[in-house]
């Protein structure tokens, strides 16, 4: 166990283990992701929407690999995940694109907040990861992260920046 100002902390093993479980949930929901950001992206009227929407796809797929890489470096497989959150939030942003009494602007609106909601929530899994590697002192591993917060924080502020067209 590792000791700071008199408290007892997670040891190497415990944030190895909590690092791969957390691993686990957003592979789970890069994974998720390619498949419903497609549909999503079909359903959008604005063309910038639909491409940057496209464009995310893609960064998902570089995503991933990053994350394969990571799970090579730590001997470790992706474990299976429900990732039942984030299942149900796309859920959710398909049945707003699909309001009879919506606009097709008001689709794509709600479908942006729901697209930012869930660029959001991968920040925040890469902020942690990349925290417990850095705690690990694993460079390799945090350069990795690092590469994927900045690529969901593009994407984030792609998106918030086309939610400005809408609304200004």
């Amino acid at each position: 166990m590792r000791v700071f100002n008199g408290d007892l902390k997670l040891d190497d093993a415990a944030l190895n283990k909590l690092f791969l479980k957390q691993l686990d949930n957003i592979y789970c929901i890069k994974k998720h992701l390619l498949e419903v950001l497609p549909p999503m992206a079909d359903s959008a009227s604005f063309a910038g929407l639909r491409n940057a929407i496209l464009q995310n796809v893609d960064q998902l797929k570089l995503q991933i690999l990053r994350m394969d890489l990571i799970y090579k470096l730590y001997r470790a497989k992706y474990s299976n995940h429900n990732c039942i959150g984030v299942k149900t939030l796309s859920l959710e942003a398909y049945i707003a694109t699909r309001g009879q009494e919506q606009s097709v602007v008001e689709r794509d609106f709600a479908l942006l907040i729901h697209l930012q909601i869930t660029e959001s929530v991968e920040m925040a899994y890469f902020t942690m990861l990349r925290n417990i590697a850095a705690s690990l002192d694993n460079r390799e591993v945090e350069a990795l992260l690092d590469e994927n917060f900045n690529a969901a924080n593009g994407s984030k502020k792609l998106y918030e920046l086309i939610a400005r067209e809408y609304i200004s």
